[in-house]
This record gives C-alpha cells, structure tokens and sequence, in this order.
C-alpha cells in the first residue's frame, strides 16, 4: 500500500471517528441563529461559531461511541469504527469528548459571548451527555430524544447569544424545527435502521416502543401509530420553519419570501414522500437506507435554504463549505470520483 492510500484510509478513519461527514448539520446551528438576529456576522464570529460546532458535534458523537460500544460491536454497520476495532480505546475517545466542552468554553470567551451564552451551551452539552447516557436505557424513549433534540437546539439559541444578540422569532422557530427534527429522525428513521441490532441487545427505541419489530431479513411490520406518530412530527416541523415566512420575520421582499416559500414548500413534500417509503411496510432494507439517506439531505437543505437570501455572500460561502468539505473525505466521495477516472479513461492500471 503506497503512503499516499496510507494517509487516505488515516483520513477516512478520524472523519468516521467524530463523525464528520454530519458536520454540516452541526455547522448551520450556531451559525443561522447567530444570522436570525444579527444581520452581519464578521469572518472572525463565523470561524469561532463553528469552532464551537464542531467541539460540540466531536464530544456528541465520540461520547455516545464510547457509550454505545457493547451494542456497536454487535452492529455490522460498525464494524469499521476505531473503537469497535480497538485501535483507539474508550479511555482515549472518551478524554477526546471530555476536552471539547473547556475548547468550546474558550472559543466563547473569545466570541465575547455573555452569561447565557455560556448557559445555553452548558446546557446543551449536559442535555446531549444525558441522551448518550440514557437515550436507549428508558421505557420512554420520546423523552429522551426530546433531550437530545433540544441539546442541538440549545445551540440555536447559542449563536444569537454567542455575537452578543437576544434570541428573536426566526431563532426560536429554527430552534423548535431543529428539536422537532432530532426527534423525528432519531426516533423513527434512526430507529428503524438499528431495529434488529436494538432488539436483539435489549434496547428500547421509540420505534420499538411504537411497535415496528422485523418481519424478516428485509423487511419489517410498522404499526400504525409508527406512522400517525411520524406524519404529525413532520407536518409540526414543516410549520415551524414556514412561520418565519408567513410573518416574514426576516424582512424579505416580495420576490425572495415568494421564491424561499416555494423552495421550502417542495423540501416539505419531498421529505413527507420519503417518510412514506420509510415507514412503509413494502420497503426492503436497501430500499429504506436510500430513502434515509435522501430524507436526511432533503431536510438539511430545508432551515439552510430559509436563509440564503437573508445571508451575506462570505456568509454564505463559509457556511456552504462547511457543508459540503465534511463529504469530500468519504468513501461516499470516493466512490464518486472511482467511477469519474472510470468515465474518463483515467482508472490506474493493474
């Protein structure tokens, strides 16, 4: 193997470890509630909001790794992680999660942020420690997914006060679809893909609370309140991020309200479209991972696509490359571009 695949695979592994082909979700949180309520944000706020974001999305994702490790070596899915392999141990990934909270205080100090500034990101941390230690260990797991959702809430609200801002209508409204989101895709779409592993290592999700169960190796039996449970969930987070249009709290003019509640109303029946093949009891395995994947995207672009016009240009063109970099060091990426070289004639040859 060549040095250079060495450092490729090198890459793969610490993207996979703290997660960091989802940076983009974390990255838009702190960064639109800071634009809900200040109308210029300098390079130097944009860079130290997502500083934060990414200290908060390495301790969320490498704190329930180091949680979650029994099931995860039962998951196929995870076969590949650092941990699950023991190339790194939990003692290791969990002081890495543990030193992202003093990194993500410091970056605030350095923001200027005030009091509730450091509360709401207190607050945030504590609210995602406390899904990672009991997110599957309940009898009611709604109640945990609500506390994770409003962990990545918390970091809404977090931006506004980070640039020295109040929270206004835009910041709690994102910050409603960012906590009705969470426990949507954690409690059905992530629910449902973990189904057999969660089962058979006695976890309890809010799908098998609902009672989906697998009816064979591809398939499973959703109930339908699965799907009564899923419909309302969606039809409250698709009024969430359209109230800010219908009162036009963020001062747009005709063209560009009339132009973003178009966008926004065709996101909101694409990710209802996918929902319907995910909590389809038609649907194989292969079938409901794309349709997973596809609902993710489409509902990322959703709360991103309610502020481009309102965005200034560097404002814009940071944030939209912290969305697409985290996907380049993928195998995702990688896939594509085998298969470019592959169009093109340019494969290496044996």
């Amino acid at each position: 193997m060549s040095r250079a695949s060495k450092l490729w695979r090198a890459v793969l592994a610490g993207q996979r470890f703290i997660r960091f082909a989802a940076f983009g979700f974390t990255a838009m949180l702190p960064v639109l509630g800071a634009a809900s309520v200040v109308a210029r944000l300098s390079v130097g706020q944009i860079l130290g909001l997502l500083g934060v974001a990414l200290a908060y999305h390495s301790f969320s994702y490498v704190h329930n790794d180091v949680i979650d490790l029994p099931i995860d070596r039962s998951q196929p899915l995870r076969h590949d992680d650092l941990l699950v392999r023991g190339v790194v141990s939990s003692r290791q990934a969990l002081a890495v999660a543990l030193a992202q909270l003093p990194l993500a205080l410091l970056m605030t100090f350095a923001l200027g942020g005030g009091v509730w500034a450091y509360c709401t990101l207190l607050t945030a941390f504590a609210l995602m420690a406390a899904y990672n230690l009991w997110g599957k260990r309940t009898h009611f797991p709604p109640a945990t997914d609500i506390a994770q959702g409003m962990g990545w809430g918390a970091l809404v609200v977090y931006g506004a006060f980070a640039v020295g801002a109040q929270p206004g209508a835009t910041t709690w409204a994102l910050c409603l679809f960012v906590v009705l989101y969470i426990v949507l895709l954690n409690g059905v779409p992530g629910s449902l893909r973990d189904l057999a592993n969660d089962l058979a290592c006695g976890m309890c999700s809010t799908a098998i609370l609902l009672g989906a169960r697998p009816r064979d190796a591809e398939h499973l039996n959703i109930p339908t309140r699965l799907v009564i449970y899923t419909a309302l969930l969606q039809a409250a987070l698709t009024v969430a991020l359209l109230w800010p249009l219908a009162v036009n709290t963020l001062g747009y003019g005709v063209v560009a309200r009339w132009a973003t509640l178009i966008i926004e109303l065709w996101l909101a029946w694409r990710m209802s479209q996918l929902l319907l093949v995910i909590t389809s009891s038609q649907s194989d395995r292969q079938t409901l991972g794309a349709a997973v994947k596809n609902y993710i995207f489409f509902s990322l672009a959703a709360p991103f696509a309610l502020f481009v016009a309102a965005l200034e240009p560097h404002t814009l063109a940071l944030l939209t490359f912290s969305c697409i970099a985290p996907l380049l060091p993928t195998e995702w990426w990688a896939g594509h571009m085998r298969q470019a070289r592959a169009r093109l004639g340019l494969s290496r040859r044996a």
